[in-house]
């Protein structure tokens, strides 16, 4: 007998055809295992029940770092083949798929670091086909070492000998090295200087521990390293990065340290030991040890594990936890090259732990949150890309350009949906530069011909101006909250009657308007406006991001008349001169620089100024952040809501709502108190516009996407909400709900209109 196996997902360089090698000989099978673009091939054959016992083994002992998103078997003709041999990959139409995301240090490579008897014991870029670099070293295809940034470090006599053996956990391991052959670190002092050094780690390490601030080179770029316990160190690192308020993240030496600041359970351990060892938001416990300037305030902390030898070695010198954050200044791309480095991190490093392993794609770490068991992505890139979201169909060539804010962009190739790393927000021109770098890269290795191009409706996007040069035959614009929900139907594959809920910041609106808080009729791939929050005036743009005060003073006018408003926002917002309150009421009244605005998130801006959490915002999000981390653990009632239908849209009416907050804070309520009767207020309005249309639309689905439901507190109110109505919630697990999915959503949805249906 005989069976043909189609592995798909990320099934190259993880280690997965040693792997077939050793299973199929274990159970006595003749056969070949082959990589084709895309997926692994395998033909077995040999009796009966050997075939059985390979297919009951096959899933369990996948190797750790593969991710197999489509598996097939099928009988096959027996071949009449002698043995199992690996055969050599097939080239023909070689696509980014054959190059997995960068991997995390295996159990088998930490013990080999560990042990003094081990020819690599303490060799900071020790790595074997279930860890090390991938998308980050390689220069072109097909993926193979004379291809990655490691063809400059020959391999010895016994690194090849691994390379070479099928048997070996190192064959065909690209960035296979060890201490004869391999990169090797330097360091340099915060002027560049070369310092000698016969420890470097040890070097770094002391830095650390004396206060300083280390730049290390990581696997996709630089990153900045502190002592994380140390107050005023962390507060220099703030202070010369330009990084005001917003939290940092932390690494651990282990899963008992975190524990020591943070609140995790099985799962989020799970998480962080995973191989794509992302950054992790958790609950931090009270009495932490980290310094109170890591989180600037908020009650969760951002936790990983290190997941390159070389972080580990630090940690393990330091022993305590350490901020290890990107290596640039506030709004730019992290550094990759030791000299770029040397010159734009100059001024915020004291020293530099160099390596000459070049580094080709910038990746920052990912982010992610836990709801139920599962992740739910924050920042898609080191671990994450360059792994595809496998589609429900092919379809032709085609390409998602992004936002402004946390750009990405989408090419689809087949039933493959390609995102890139997280890009950043494009008003500075650096980020511009990585943004089109990086389209340039993926078009070539996808060997992309974009038969269309989507493209946000706002006409002022960097992405918007870049659709013209992104080679595509035919351009789409499609509305912002729209793309949101298609993000969240391309990677769940739902093909029937929804509901979608988008809640987010700011979206260009069809009607001109700023929208942010809608809710669609998703009938298969037509997704129409349903419902909305109620408009409200948005003063000033940009201005009303930056200084939340100038939102809720607009909501209070609209609830409360002029005079009371401003009575009212003289008491809750002190520290704004008057003066700027009577400016802003007038400009309200002549409606100068005033746009209609239905946002979810600008009304969680309002809330959090109208509690006294933030009054003035020094990053984006921060009002939400503030108010959601303040949120009361227990439950304290409800304000008033009201739905409306006129000219066929659902209508969710908020003043009440705002009435009640605004007696509250007037009234000294607790914050806490506040945030937690605002939070069950909007998920409870929520679920009940979205029971409405579901039930007028006989659907039994809804969507939920948009940066507002990053709001943990939020969206599980949401989920129990709707399962208590016997709704079922589809949410992102492989893309974020934020601006960083949107590219998904537009490719996705230029595919189908290329497609034809």
């Amino acid at each position: 007998a005989a069976m043909e196996i189609t592995a798909r997902g990320v099934v190259q360089g993880v280690g997965f055809r040693p792997f077939v090698h050793r299973l199929a000989s274990r159970c006595g099978l003749a056969g070949w295992v082959e990589n084709t673009p895309g997926s692994v091939v395998i033909h077995i054959e040999g009796d009966v029940a050997a075939l059985s016992r390979f297919r009951a083994l096959f899933v369990p002992e996948t190797p750790p770092a593969a991710r197999v998103t489509r598996l097939s078997f099928r009988k096959a003709a027996p071949a009449g083949v002698l043995g199992f041999t690996i055969r050599s990959s097939r080239s023909d139409g070689i696509a980014l798929s054959t190059i997995p995301p960068d991997i995390a240090t295996c159990p088998g490579c930490l013990r080999e670091l560990a042990d003094p008897a081990d020819r690599r014991h303490r060799y900071p870029f020790t790595n074997c086909t279930n860890c090390g670099p991938r998308f980050t070293i390689v220069t072109s295809l097909p993926y193979d070492r004379e291809r990655t940034s490691m063809a400059a470090f020959p391999m010895c006599a016994a690194c090849r000998k691994e390379y070479a053996d099928p048997l070996d956990r190192r064959f065909h391991a690209e960035p296979n090295a060890c201490p004869a052959c391999g990169p090797r670190l330097s360091v340099r002092g915060g002027d560049g200087a070369p310092v000698k050094c016969d420890d470097p780690i040890g070097a770094a390490a002391a830095a650390i521990l004396g206060g300083s601030i280390v730049a290390v080179r990581g696997l996709g770029g630089f990153q900045l390293a502190v002592d994380a316990t140390n107050d005023a160190a962390v507060r220099t690192l703030r202070k010369r990065k330009r990084r005001e308020e917003k939290p940092f993240a932390v690494m651990f030496r282990d899963v008992d340290s975190v524990r020591a600041a943070a609140r995790i359970e099985a799962a989020d351990e799970a998480i962080l030991l995973s191989p794509r060892a992302p950054v992790l938001l958790v609950a931090a416990r009270a009495r932490s040890p980290l310094a109170p300037s890591v989180s600037a305030g908020l009650p969760t902390a951002g936790v990983f594990l290190p997941y390159t030898p070389l972080h580990r070695m630090l940690l393990d010198r330091v022993d305590r936890p350490l901020v290890v954050t990107s290596g640039n200044a506030t709004d730019e791309p992290i550094a990759i090259g030791n000299d770029e480095a040397m010159s734009r991190l100059r001024g915020i490093a004291d020293l530099f732990l160099l390596h000459d392993r070049e580094v080709v794609q910038r990746s920052d770490d990912s982010v992610v949150r836990r709801v139920g068991r599962g992740i739910y992505p924050i920042r898609r890139a080191r671990g994450f890309v360059p792994a595809p979201v496998i589609l429900p169909r092919s379809f032709p060539d085609v390409v998602g350009l992004g936002g402004e804010l946390k750009s990405t962009f989408c090419f689809v190739k087949g039933d493959a949906a390609y995102l890139s790393q997280h890009i950043g927000d494009l008003e500075q021109a650096p980020v511009r530069d990585f943004y089109e770098e990086a389209y340039r890269f993926f078009r070539r290795f996808l060997d992309a011909r974009p038969r269309a191009a989507c493209h946000d409706l706002h006409p002022a996007y960097f992405t918007t101006a870049f659709a013209d040069r992104a080679g595509a035959d035919r351009l789409f614009a499609l509305q912002h909250h729209k793309a949101h929900i298609f993000s969240a139907l391309a990677e769940t594959g739902f093909a029937g009657k929804a509901v979608g809920v988008a809640f987010d910041g700011t979206g260009y609106g069809e009607d001109g308007a700023i929208w942010g808080g809608e809710f669609f009729a998703v009938d298969g791939m037509d997704v129409r406006r349903a419902g909305r929050l109620a408009y409200f005036p948005l003063p000033g743009g940009d201005a009303a991001v930056r200084e939340p005060w100038r939102t809720a003073l607009s909501l209070l006018r609209e609830t409360l008349g002029p005079a009371e408003a401003g009575a009212a926002a003289r008491e809750l917002f002190p520290d704004v001169p008057p003066e700027s309150i009577r400016l802003l009421l007038q400009a309200l009244e002549k409606k100068i620089n005033v746009a209609p605005t239905s946002s979810a998130g600008r009304l969680f801006d309002a809330v959090s100024a109208i509690c006294g959490l933030c009054v003035r915002s020094s990053y984006e999000g921060q009002a939400p952040m503030r108010l959601e981390g303040a949120a009361a653990s227990k439950a304290a009632g409800t304000y008033p809501f009201t739905l409306s239908e006129e000219g066929g849209q659902l209508t969710v009416d908020w003043s009440d709502l705002v009435r009640g907050t605004v007696a509250d804070a007037r009234g000294r309520l607790p914050a806490g108190t506040i945030s937690r009767r605002f939070h069950d207020t909007l998920a409870a309005a929520t679920v009940a516009a979205a029971s409405r249309l579901a039930e007028s639309a006989g659907a039994r689905h809804v969507v939920l996407s948009g940066g507002v439901f990053q709001n943990a507190t939020l969206l599980s109110r949401v989920l129990s909400g709707l399962r208590k109505r016997k709704l079922t919630p589809l949410i992102h697990r492989q893309v974020p709900a934020n601006d960083g999915g949107i590219s998904l959503g537009q490719a996705y949805f230029a595919a189908a209109q290329v497609a034809g249906g």
